[in-house]
């Protein structure tokens, strides 16, 4: 995002007490085209964070260094988000401001608040046509070319594993009707710049996203979205590395919501990429710009692929066109009407649905180095275990819960949403004594009931068993034999038991190294906010998180199929001759306490087709009530739909597009039968 003003045409839990542990080591148009009734949700987030969270996505804000002494302003960032973007400080002119020289200060200080507090970060931005030190801006040819790409390894370097996500290009298209790239220095140096860019991202930070990020392409009708939609494609297609694109989305009165918002995000995600909210600003006040804010929510909830939203600023003073009170704090710090409606929004997404938890790491993650475990002790807990499950599944992360046997048998839900989620349910002892001083016939009761617990929870039998306090001996040995456990410990502490803060909790997982175990514990927010910097910091080294080994109780990669992870069956049609043929696969993408929604893939065969008809079948009385992405008809029942492509009908051999929709289960909670013929 620039300085300039916008025009009216667009952007221009604490356990009661500590243990010892041993020490063992347009609105409008928007909503009618999806149209989904907010339901009152029973457990809800209270903060914009928590409740993006719940769902598998961020919600964050840009963020300058100089306010960070401001306490309203640090309060609020505190409170509300997850993941931070520096508004200017990462920008070329701050980071090099004479070539070769480079200044992190600024930067570093919201870098390093955002980590403390568990928070994640937007990088912006490696490369751009505005806001270049003067010494840039007059370079051409070979030597800007140089000197730009210079700049993105150093920054990205410096950062390598701290960043979620890189802007690597920012803005380079023109506005109007070309279609085409911006005529700016940095074009001048060979179409091929952006791609370059790219190419020295990821070899600097291998294991950040890599984002496109412009403004104005908002509306699926516009030439410029069009022209960014086929770079994409064609680096997708070619092997760029791209992971995802940013939709800066400023409104206003003369910019408003597109009706076909939910189109453009859902088309990019199509590609193969994320798609990111990541400048959203509404100018406006009251229900108005509560309900445009609305909109743009539930936009991004309908897309699986779209994975956060991030707004530009906290308070309406501290916005970049403050003078059109486009955020969701006033100048005071009070929630606005389009706070609530945020939030309101967020809480109605509820969770994801089994089929769609990501539980291995990313296609691009690195494990030359090995394996590490990830375990969690004495849960699970009613307030904390979900919100921690969320938070490895966005980071990509499995891990080995430890549970108690009485928590189990008082929170199964809990139990089976760990295994659900593609966690390892082990044994931790009934009730948390010191095994050690217990008879043999103690100790036995108190694995047995815990092996019944869980089983009975999850339908898997545990096969590791940590001694509470890491304490044993060989009668516990023998015992723990006879029910067919491997004793697990440990060789990092994490010591979240202790009081440790997030910062240490993070520094403690620094030091494991292939096979290691680190222990840490269910019911603690420090402990939950170390998840994302773990997870980077794993992935810088080489690392990943895998299971814990029944024949040597270190770490190794996983060799199971994590629940939820299976592809549903797939229907394939007969083709005419000529025509090619197509598969339709279903997935539930979302769920609410009333409802859910579908996506089916449509993916053509050996050889390319020219169009396509999915057949859509719910059970009753399963109705379904909103549409996207395509021309749905019914029959007389109103139990099948038919889909057919709402416009070119065009796929590429083994290329797919998808279309989604609301069910309204009435009590039904049957998955849709799905079929594909091509004409």
């Amino acid at each position: 995002m620039s300085r300039t003003a916008v025009t009216a045409a667009g952007r221009p839990v604490a356990r009661g007490g500590p243990r010892r542990v041993a020490a063992l080591a347009g609105a409008v148009g928007l909503l009618g085209a999806l149209a989904v009734v907010l339901p009152s949700v029973a457990s809800a987030g209270t903060t914009l964070g928590a409740s993006a969270a719940e769902s598998g996505r961020y919600f964050g804000t840009a963020v300058a260094a100089n306010k960070l002494g401001d306490s309203t302003y640090v309060g609020i960032l505190n409170r509300e988000f997850n993941m931070v973007t520096a508004e200017n400080e990462m920008k070329m002119d701050a980071t090099e401001p004479n070539q070769g020289q480079f200044s992190y200060g600024n930067a570093d200080r919201i870098v390093n608040h955002a980590r403390n507090q568990g928070m994640r970060i937007r990088g912006h931005a490696l490369a751009w046509h505005s806001q270049q030190p003067g010494w840039m801006q007059n370079m051409s040819g070979t030597a800007l070319r140089n000197a730009m790409l210079n700049h993105v390894t150093q920054v990205a370097t410096y950062y390598r594993g701290k960043i979620y996500a890189w802007d690597v290009v920012n803005e380079a298209y023109a506005d109007g009707s070309s279609g085409g790239r911006r005529d700016s220095n940095l074009q001048r140096t060979g179409n091929d710049w952006i791609e370059a860019a790219f190419r020295a991202a990821r070899a600097a930070d291998p294991n950040a996203k890599l984002c496109y990020n412009d403004y104005n392409t908002d509306n699926w009708s516009h030439a410029k979205t069009q022209g960014v939609y086929r770079m994409v494609q064609d680096f997708k297609a070619r092997g760029v590395p791209i992971d995802c694109v940013g939709f800066q989305a400023h409104f206003n009165s003369g910019n408003p919501v597109p009706s076909n918002y939910h189109t453009t995000l859902q088309n990019f995600a199509d590609l193969g990429v994320d798609v990111q909210i990541t400048e959203l600003d509404i100018e406006g006040s009251g229900s108005s710009q509560a309900q445009q804010y609305q909109g743009v929510v539930q936009a991004c909830l309908a897309v699986t692929r779209c994975t956060g939203i991030t707004v530009w600023g906290i308070r309406d003073s501290d916005s970049w066109r403050a003078s059109g009170t486009p955020l969701l704090f006033d100048g005071s710090g009070n929630k606005k009407a389009a706070y609530t409606s945020v939030l309101n929004a967020l809480n109605a997404a509820g969770t994801p649905g089994p089929t769609t938890t990501t539980t291995t790491p990313p296609n691009n993650a690195n494990c030359a180095n090995g394996y590490v475990a990830l375990t969690y002790d004495d849960g699970p807990v009613a307030g904390t275990t979900t919100t921690l499950l969320n938070a490895l599944r966005s980071a990509g992360l499995r891990a080995t819960f430890f549970n108690q046997g009485n928590k189990v048998t008082s929170n199964q839900t809990l139990a089976r949403s760990q295994r659900d989620a593609g966690m390892w349910v082990e044994n931790h002892s009934w009730s948390h004594p010191h095994m050690t001083q217990l008879s043999q016939a103690q100790m036995q009761s108190e694995i047995s009931q815990t092996q019944q617990a869980i089983q009975s929870a999850t339908g898997v039998a545990p096969k590791l068993f940590r001694p509470p306090y890491g304490e044993t001996n060989a009668t516990l040995k023998s015992v723990e034999a006879q029910f067919g456990l491997t004793e697990v410990l440990w060789n990092v502490d994490s010591q979240d038991w202790n009081g440790a803060s997030t910062a240490q909790i993070v520094q403690a997982a620094s030091t494991l190294q292939n096979g290691g175990v680190i222990l840490m514990h269910d019911g603690y927010q420090t402990t939950i906010n170390a998840v994302p910097q773990i997870a980077a910091n794993l992935a810088s080294r080489g690392l990943c998180a895998g299971m814990i080994s029944p024949s040597t109780g270190r770490a190794v990669a996983p060799t199971d199929t994590p629940p939820g992870t299976t592809t549903t069956p797939t229907t394939t049609t007969t083709p005419q001759p000529g025509t090619g043929s197509c598969t339709a696969t279903y997935r539930t993408s979302q769920q609410w306490g009333d409802r859910f929604n579908g996506e089916v893939t449509i993916r053509a065969g050996s050889s390319a087709i020219s169009s396509w008809t999915a057949t859509v079948t719910v059970t009753s009385p399963q109705k379904v009530s909103a549409t996207w992405n395509g021309t749905p008809s019914w029959d007389s029942t109103g139990n099948v739909m038919t889909m057919k492509p709402s416009g070119n009908g065009n796929l590429a051999a083994g290329a797919s597009t998808t279309f989604g929709f609301t069910v309204m289960a009435n009590g039904q909670w049957a998955a849709p039968t799905v079929t594909c013929r091509t004409p």
